[in-house]
């Protein structure tokens, strides 16, 4: 019986170890220390509209807070997000999203967004409604953007 044992726990122990990689791989994609922020490549994808952008999300006390907006800077929503309670308060909406059904259905997804992202998924489907939100970790320095008008080399005048 004792033998039977060893090699039950031998066998659960390489198979723990097997699969370790795995769950290492599964780590958050938000940021967990207070103050800290990470960028998104964000697209948003409908069978009638397409949207894409950045999102950034920053760990404010025990809660996040997380701007989409798009390539002009146009900001599409502002967003709160509490982790432990798993609720999310829309703050802003651009004025052609801000209807009650199209914000309930984006609080919802939203929701189940950062709960994948929580576990390292950088997609969440929206089976009933086919719409998919795609956010992908921002690798891009901070030197990429510069949003500075000193550097400007044109000229308008001619």
């Amino acid at each position: 019986m004792c033998r039977f044992r060893q090699i039950r726990l031998a066998s659960l122990s390489t198979l723990l170890l097997a699969l370790l990689p795995l769950l290492a791989s599964a780590q958050s994609l938000l940021p967990t220390v207070d103050g800290a922020h990470t960028r998104f490549t964000a697209s948003i994808e409908t069978p009638r509209a397409y949207v894409s952008g950045m999102c950034v999300v920053m760990l404010d006390g025990n809660m996040m807070k997380a701007s989409l907006f798009n390539e002009f800077g146009i900001t599409a929503l502002n967003f709160t997000y509490q982790p432990d309670k798993g609720k999310v308060k829309l703050i802003d909406v651009l004025p052609m999203l801000n209807k009650w059904y199209i914000k309930r259905t984006l609080k919802g997804d939203i929701k189940h967004l950062m709960k994948a992202l929580e576990q390292g998924d950088t997609t969440y489907v929206n089976q009933r409604r086919h719409i998919t939100y795609t956010f992908v970790p921002y690798t891009g320095g901070d030197d990429d953007i510069n949003l500075s008008d000193e550097d400007d080399d044109y000229d308008l005048t001619q």
